[in-house]
């Protein structure tokens, strides 16, 4: 009877089995666009070569272009300073022969003056003559502004002036231009050619007495 409880009774509860420990977590392996593709890394390299080589190219057209221009501009600047050169002398001859054609109408005096002198009988008559051509040519340079420079009792100047002399004047003082030797010419307050003239140094310095003269001044007084 034992023996039947013992196999009618429920087997006791077994223990629990114990649970598996979590798998560890795997690293995802790098998809197809993260992960570095070295044929792909070998034909972009080549893309971005022409594009720096096609800039590099740029540059240099724009270099040259730019050199060219300035050479242009440099033979544009020497043609405008050729042909301001050649309008300056064309104007210089046009002056000149202006004057020159003035000079002419002052020859043809001389050589009527030349001739009155040879058919008249007095001096008088061939004086007037020379200034009558004399006053002609002094009107020719007065209309190119060419007018004769005033010397006589002015204060020397240097500018103006140039001294061959000097000598000792009672009236006049140091500095004074005393005579005119060549009379000098301006035109347009641009001296053409200076006066020549004599300046004078002042008065003369006081004599000296001869030796052996006694002097007439008076004996010197005795103090009392």
């Amino acid at each position: 009877m034992s023996r039947t409880k013992m196999i009618n009774q429920p087997d006791p509860p077994s223990a629990p089995e114990p649970a598996e420990p979590p798998a560890p977590a795997r690293a995802e392996s790098p998809g197809p666009a993260s992960r570095a593709d070295p044929v792909a890394a070998d034909q972009a390299a080549p893309a971005a070569a022409p594009a720096g080589e096609d800039e590099l190219v740029a540059l240099r057209r724009e270099l040259q272009e730019l050199r060219d221009r300035n050479l242009r501009l440099m033979a544009e600047i020497q043609n405008q300073q050729k042909r301001a050169l050649r309008a300056q002398q064309e104007a210089r001859r046009l002056a000149e022969a202006d004057f020159a054609r003035d000079l002419l109408v002052v020859l043809d005096d001389f050589e009527r003056a030349q001739e009155a002198a040879q058919a008249a009988t007095d001096a008088k008559s061939v004086a007037e003559g020379v200034r009558i051509v004399y006053d002609h040519l002094l009107k020719v340079l007065r209309d190119r502004e060419v007018t004769p420079i005033d010397a006589v009792g002015q204060l020397f100047d240097p500018d103006r002036h140039e001294a061959i002399l000097q000598q000792p004047s009672d009236e006049h003082p140091a500095g004074t231009v005393l005579q005119q030797v060549t009379r000098g010419y301006a035109m347009s307050e641009r001296v053409l050619r200076p006066a020549r003239v004599v300046v004078s140094s002042g008065p003369p310095p006081a004599q000296a007495e001869p030796e052996g003269k006694v002097s007439e001044s008076k004996p010197p007084t005795r103090d009392t």
